[in-house]
């Protein structure tokens, strides 16, 4: 398979539309349309955003053999694809916060996280200010 068809098979299978993966990349629809026609190819910044909104690796998307991989399989470890949760089984803005947030940089993710925790960083949950209309 061409990596224009790995392109669109990746992005399919994530469940995003052509202007959702282009928004991420900062592109014009067309300008990722034309990498999933073939006319172009994405350059290397868009790349690696790719792999982060797909959460594939580099040897994924070029079809290629990871050298560094050494096919040892455990028995005991359980991969059962039930207890994971696909992109695709996401929700339209679920999809969204996701494929972004896998563009941030790693202190990027652990600021949000922080920010967005029912936790305060002493590890107390945090009080939910009530205002006057609630009581």
């Amino acid at each position: 398979m061409l990596l224009n068809q790995r392109l669109k098979h990746f992005r399919t299978m994530s469940g995003l539309t052509q202007q959702q993966v282009a928004d991420v990349l900062g592109l014009d629809r067309s300008t990722y349309a034309y990498y999933e026609s073939g006319k172009t190819t994405p350059d290397i910044k868009s790349v690696n955003k790719l792999l982060k909104i797909f959460n594939i690796s580099y040897y994924e998307l070029m079809d290629e053999t990871d050298p560094t991989t050494v096919s040892v399989s455990d028995p005991s470890v359980s991969d059962n694809d039930e207890d994971k949760l696909h992109i695709f089984d996401l929700s339209k803005s679920e999809k969204k916060l996701v494929i972004y947030f896998r563009v941030l940089s790693p202190n990027q993710q652990k600021e949000l996280l922080k920010s967005i925790s029912p936790e305060s960083p002493d590890g107390r949950k945090k009080r939910r200010k009530v205002s006057e209309e609630e009581e």
